[in-house]
This record gives structure tokens, sequence and C-alpha cells, in this order.
């Protein structure tokens, strides 16, 4: 193993870590704090896949190689255009999984570079995805507000619409701002999906059935919170309504969510298991 290919790729990374840690921490952007536990999820991560038992089958050799020129490609492009566009790091980002795994296939064979393939691919979510999603904003925030509206609606409230994120009554009213609009818990659940498909499912089907879900849990469960937001504000004003439940429930939430996850993963299991593991015949 040449320790000055791990070495270079720890000096190309710095950088970018450092661009992704300045957008993250200076507030513009929430989901910081799944984003900064990005890496050393990514680092726990790779220590399951050392111990695993069972192993991918390994690709051909030309792959390593292959990601290893497009990743340095694309990190040269970006950190090149930094220069015109400090975001281009997010580019140059891009580029350091492929990088890693090419090192990794060159060093230790193409056969254990598959094995940390997830783990690799799982460091992208330190990068600020959010700042280039944010035409879903405005769909989120009146599909949430939609939901919020017609959960209230099943209790009895008659709420009128100022405008399609900001609903109201005589009492008082919510405006579902960009912030509240669930890009965060979407961007953090599918994070933890993914991580809870790898670890506990097994086939492509299950993990893939286990992502389709994430969407809709996510919508669901900010649907809940505007609807609970609204109704503290009714009955206690903005001193309850933005109080510790509109800065923590987007965390307290995540408990049934996940539930709800497991739940479907068990299912997932039932209805799409595993091929059975063909045993080689005794005395071979």
């Amino acid at each position: 193993m040449n320790p000055l290919r791990w070495a270079a790729l720890a000096v190309a990374a710095l950088p970018v870590v450092h661009f992704c840690f300045q957008v993250w921490l200076d507030g513009t952007l929430g989901g910081a704090g799944a984003g900064l536990l990005a890496l050393p999820m990514a680092a726990l991560l790779a220590v399951i896949a050392g111990r695993r038992v069972q192993r991918p089958a390994a690709p051909p050799a030309w792959l390593g190689d292959a990601a290893l020129l497009l990743g340095a490609a694309a990190y040269l492009l970006g950190a090149t255009a930094t220069r015109l566009d400090r975001n281009a790091w997010h580019l140059a980002g891009i580029g350091l999984p492929a990088m890693a795994y090419g090192v990794l296939s060159r060093a230790r064979g193409p056969h254990v570079a598959s094995r940390y393939t997830f783990p690799l691919a799982f460091t992208l979510f330190l990068l600020p995805w959010e700042r280039f999603l944010r035409e879903l904003d405005a769909p989120l925030q009146i599909a949430s507000a939609r939901l919020g509206v017609f959960l209230l609606g099943l209790f009895g409230f008659e709420l009128r619409w100022w405008n399609e994120y900001t609903f109201w009554d005589d009492s008082y009213y919510l405006v579902i701002n960009e912030t509240c609009s669930g890009m965060n818990m979407l961007m953090t659940l599918t994070m933890y999906g993914l991580v809870f498909g790898w670890v506990t499912l097994t086939t492509l089907p299950q993990r893939a059935g286990l992502l389709l879900a994430v969407a809709p849990l996510a919508l669901a469960a900010n649907g809940v919170r505007v609807a609970v937001i609204w109704f503290m504000g009714h009955v206690g004003g903005d001193d309850l309504a933005m109080g510790f439940w509109h800065t923590g429930s987007a965390y307290l939430i995540f408990l049934p969510v996940f539930w709800l996850l497991a739940v479907w993963a068990r299912w997932l299991r039932r209805v799409l298991p595993a091929p059975a593991l063909e045993m080689p015949p005794a005395g071979h």
C-alpha cells in the first residue's frame, strides 16, 4: 500500500471538508446536524463493512482505474473553478469518493474496494446538497400546508387560505416558510434510511422498496408537525407554537417515523426474501 496516495487524497479532501463545514455552520441551511455527522457515520459504516461476513462479487479491475480518473477530473475541474465561485468545491467533493475507491482498488484490489463502496459514497452527504434543491422548497411548502390543513379539518377546524402556504383562522395564522418545508426532514430521512437499509436489508429490491417509503413518510411527518404547530398557536399563541415543539419536533418526530421504516423493512423482508445461499456439497 502506497501511503503517498492516501496522503495526497487526504490533502485534497481538506479544502472540501473546510468548505462544507463553513456552509453548514453559517446557519443559512437547515440539516447541519445530519450533514456534519456524515463523516463519522461513514467511518462507522467502513468498520461494519470490514467486518461483514457476506462479501459482494468483485467488480472488474478497470472500474477502479475509471473511478480514479473520473473522480480526479471532477476534483480538478471543481478546484480550478473555485477561483470564480467558491461553491465549485461542491463539484470537487463529488469526485473525492470515486478517487478514494480507485486508490483503494489499486492498493487492496477490487474485491476489497467493493466492500467499501457504500461507506465511501455515504461521505457525499457531507456536501450541502440542499442549496441546489431550493426549487423543491415551494412544492414541499404547499404540500405540507395542505396536509396540515387536512389533518386539522379532521378535528373540526375550519381554516382559510391567505396563499398556498399560509393558512389561518380568527385566532392564529401560520406561514410554512422554506425552513419548515420538510426539505431538511427529507434529506435527513433519506440519509438514515440508506444506512438502515444497508445494515438491515440484503437485496437491492428490498433497499429500493425501503427508499420508496422515505418521501411519503417525510411529507406525512412534516404535515403532522405543521398541524401541531398551528394547534399550539391556536390555544397558546406564539410563545407556545414557536417554543420547544417548533425547534425540537423535527427531531422527536423521527422516533415514530423510524419505527414505521422498521415495520416497512420487516414487511419487505417477508415479501421480497433474499435468495437462499447454495451450500457446497459435503467433502468439498
